[in-house]
């Protein structure tokens, strides 16, 4: 794995942003993928026992899906 991975899942970058500006910084970053991304992050700390930051990663993941327009286009009728 390259370190800059490594680098990336050990900094405490959660630690100096707000939910609402790290759900804006990553959906900018990842797009359609940020809360696949976001989940991931969760997942890791949480094998990682970092409690904090899994409760971080999923107000995250509650604000990317808060502002989530449904794409019609795919899925199950809405209605």
């Amino acid at each position: 794995m390259p370190p800059s991975w490594k680098h990336s899942r050990e900094a405490a970058l959660w630690r100096r942003l707000a939910p609402a500006e790290a759900s804006r910084v990553l959906r900018q970053a990842y797009g359609d993928g940020a809360g696949a991304e976001v989940l991931l992050r969760a997942f890791l700390a949480e094998r990682d026992g970092e409690r904090e930051a899994v409760r971080f990663w999923l107000a995250v993941h509650a604000r990317l899906t808060e502002t989530a327009t449904p794409d019609r286009s795919v899925g199950l009728p809405l209605g």
